[in-house]
């Protein structure tokens, strides 16, 4: 596997590891679970479309056998499953690193990572290009793309760190945020509503 930097995404994380040092548990965090209320029923999920026919709430195996010309690699830690391409994939007019992070068996967020030598203007050029797919654009808050990454590994970015995030949101409840980090390189995130609905993050209450 060719080693693949990408600064402060969750990408960079699994990619990196896998490729210096291979896998170990240790590199994930410990997780105390507890079963995820079902959110609110009124977004259609089934109305979001990804590449291949790829939907919200697949397993890992239906996934992967709509992305059959990719070599796609596997880990997993509790209810967190992550599989990602081996190979950059082909995304508008560019190349990114593809991740789908499952949620309980249950595809839950979608990530792309492309290469930080991209320049500003590949940023501006996406951001028009998925407004041509996904409509009007809104400002989005760097909190919601951190709150959304800190459920799969807690403190892999800071507010901070990430800038310029625009938010999509169609008929589907899917969000779709587009944002640099690190003041280079940028991703997009893709957000089932299982995974921003009120209800369906588990919380600490103990005290309140």
């Amino acid at each position: 596997m060719i080693i693949r930097r990408m600064i402060g995404v969750l990408t960079g994380f699994f990619l990196f590891a896998f490729a210096s040092v291979g896998f170990t548990e240790s590199w994930f965090p410990t997780w105390q679970s507890t079963p995820t209320p079902s959110p609110s029923q009124t977004a259609d999920r089934s109305s979001f479309q990804f590449r291949g026919g790829v939907g919200w709430r697949m397993n890992p195996e239906e996934v992967k056998a709509r992305e059959t010309g990719l070599q796609m690699e596997e880990r997993s830690q509790g209810e967190w499953t992550v599989v990602y391409s081996v190979n950059r994939v082909e995304v508008s007019r560019f190349f990114a690193d593809l991740v789908y992070i499952f949620r309980n068996q249950q595809l839950n967020m979608i990530l792309y990572a492309f290469d930080p030598a991209e320049s500003a203007s590949s940023y501006f050029y996406l951001t028009e290009a998925i407004g041509k797919v996904y409509g009007e654009r809104k400002q989005g808050e760097p909190l919601e793309v951190v709150s959304l990454m800190d459920r799969v590994y807690p403190g892999m970015y800071t507010s901070g760190s990430l800038s310029d995030v625009w938010v999509w949101q169609p008929e589907s409840g899917t969000r779709i945020y587009l944002y640099r980090q690190a003041g280079s390189s940028f991703s997009i995130l893709y957000a089932s509503p299982d995974s921003w609905l009120t209800g369906s993050q588990d919380y600490v209450t103990t005290g309140l």
